[in-house]
């Protein structure tokens, strides 16, 4: 059986509390009293997990957009066929 050294349980724990742990802890936390309630609803699971999808589809497709936003100065798209809209970074030597 492996021993520990001698200074072990009087030596400190090398661990760097940050607030993003400190909040990744309080969230699961709360997540495991969530999970249960949903689990026991199974219309509000489903609505749950539409919801988790649809989030997930909006934060890819806002970070392909800010990417190109980045990269290529803008981006366009189409409102209903008819009206398209352009959004761009005004250009550096732009007095307006």
């Amino acid at each position: 059986m492996r021993r520990l050294p001698p200074e072990a349980p009087t030596r400190p724990l090398d661990e760097r509390l940050t607030w993003r742990s400190i909040l990744v802890s309080y969230a699961m936390m709360a997540a495991v009293p969530l999970l249960l309630w949903v689990a026991g609803r199974p219309l509000l699971r489903v609505t749950a997990v539409a919801a988790v999808v649809g989030a997930f589809a909006v934060a890819r497709r806002g970070a392909a957009l800010r990417r190109c936003f980045y990269e290529c100065g803008g981006f366009a798209f189409d409102l209903g066929g008819s009206v398209r809209v352009t959004i761009s970074r005004p250009r550096a030597d732009d007095p307006a």
